[in-house]
């Protein structure tokens, strides 16, 4: 055959090389592999809370146990058995993501009735699990935005919606499947964690953490943050301020709560920590701030300490102490992350900055660490049905907003005739976060 470019007579024995295939996946497919691994992973992460859960019941005593036990014998179902240890952390997994589990108990004697005599719900979010579950949606967001990159917006929006629509069905399918379902003579009861809140809560999860890990293996940053930081100067390297102030408290309270339920609880209690640690150190941070940790309907958490008051006089000060200790420390910090320039200083929105982003922090105590209940008897007639919440008061945005006031009032009175004492390599890097 000829060259039909030069005329030159080719080398018949010479095989052209075949065009090199774009081996990528779809997008489409790394959408749906996102929800799936995020779901297993969270899976995984409750599998190892279960167990935790069970060597607790093993270690400290069968005493807890035996109690539920016998308030679901009547009812005809066990909560140890085989088949109920084996759907406890597909509820976990379904709670992280947003679920309510609800019991459903019908008696043969009320088969009249148009519902079931007894409807139970609750609703908490296991916050460890959130953090699993959120952390890996973003990061499998990262990763396939790194395999295919999107096109646009709009397509980097839309594969992020389909991997929150893919958790959500997953989630839901395998919460129904690995319901609990006990048939007896006298009735039937039937627990699950499928619930509206499951498919709301992995929509938009999904759809929201994948969307970021996306955007930000973009190196771009969404235009919402751009116009933010023309208003509020500063605003990312404040909440990099505020979520350390979390943790930093929340890690020496919630060290206070563990022993404590040691002592008080034993070893039980201190082997499900994981399960409620996290949103008991959120309440812990809410009170010792001068919020309240607030009970509407909730008769079984009216014993609660509801604000520092409530505790013992050293466990008062203590907290007081701490407050002030981390608030003072985040006077310096910011001090030093912070724009520094005369003109910063002077504008109105410098003020804001802090006080905006702490009362944004507030409100998410508030709405992560609420736990709430409910029920229906007797189809709902008359005076059957009821609902509480016990968390972190709803006020709680405005006290944190006045704390961020008091830290940036600290920042430019106390912060500038300490900083010179913070060691130079963290003054540089707290520094470095001001350009980011």
């Amino acid at each position: 055959m000829d060259n039909q470019d030069n005329g030159i007579p080719g080398n018949p024995d010479t095989l052209a090389l075949p065009a090199e295939s774009d081996r990528r996946p779809p997008q489409w497919w790394l959408a749906l592999q996102s929800a799936l691994f995020a779901y297993g992973l969270t899976l995984g992460a409750a599998l190892v809370m279960m167990a935790l859960l069970v060597l607790g019941f093993f270690v400290g005593g069968t005493g807890a146990l035996n109690g539920m036990n016998d308030s679901a014998g009547n009812m005809g179902a066990r909560l140890d058995g085989p088949s109920a240890l084996l759907i406890y952390p597909f509820f976990l997994a379904a709670m992280a993501l947003g679920g309510t589990p609800v019991l459903t108990v019908s008696a043969a004697g009320y088969a009249d009735l148009p519902a079931p005599l007894v409807s139970l719900w609750a609703g908490a979010l296991p916050l460890l699990l959130t953090v699993v579950s959120v952390a890996s949606l973003w990061r499998l967001g990262r990763r396939a935005e790194r395999s295919s990159p999107s096109a646009s917006e709009g397509q980097r929006w839309l594969y992020s919606a389909l991997t929150g629509l893919a958790l959500a069905a997953v989630s839901v399918l395998l919460s129904l499947a690995f319901s609990l379902r006990e048939d007896t003579e006298t009735g039937a009861m039937f627990l699950t964690a499928a619930s509206p809140g499951l498919v709301a809560g992995a929509v938009l999860l999904g759809t929201v953490a994948s969307w970021a890990g996306r955007k930000h293996e973009t190196g771009t940053a969404p235009h919402w943050v751009t116009r933010a930081e023309r208003s509020l100067p500063g605003v990312r390297a404040a909440l990099r301020l505020a979520g350390a102030h979390y943790l930093a408290y929340t890690a020496v309270a919630g060290a206070a709560l563990a022993v404590t339920a040691l002592v008080k609880g034993g070893v039980a209690v201190m082997f499900a920590a994981p399960l409620w640690l996290p949103t008991a150190s959120a309440w812990a941070y809410a009170a010792g701030h001068l919020s309240a940790v607030a009970e509407q309907g909730l008769p079984a958490a009216a014993q609660l300490p509801g604000s520092v008051v409530d505790l013992p006089v050293w466990a008062s000060a203590a907290a007081g102490a701490l407050t002030l200790l981390l608030s003072a420390a985040a006077s310096v910090a910011w001090f030093l992350a912070r724009d520094r320039r005369p003109e910063s200083l002077g504008r109105r929105a410098g003020w804001l900055t802090l006080p905006a982003v702490f009362g944004f922090a507030g409100a998410a105590v508030s709405v992560l660490g609420v736990v709430a209940a409910g029920q229906t008897l007797a189809g709902g007639s008359g005076g059957g049905q009821g609902f509480g919440t016990v968390g972190p008061a709803p006020w709680t945005f405005l006290v944190m907003a006045a704390w961020g006031l008091v830290i940036e009032l600290g920042s430019r009175t106390m912060a500038g005739h300490v900083a010179h004492l913070v060691p130079a390599r963290v003054a540089a890097r707290l520094a470095g976060t001001a350009a980011k």
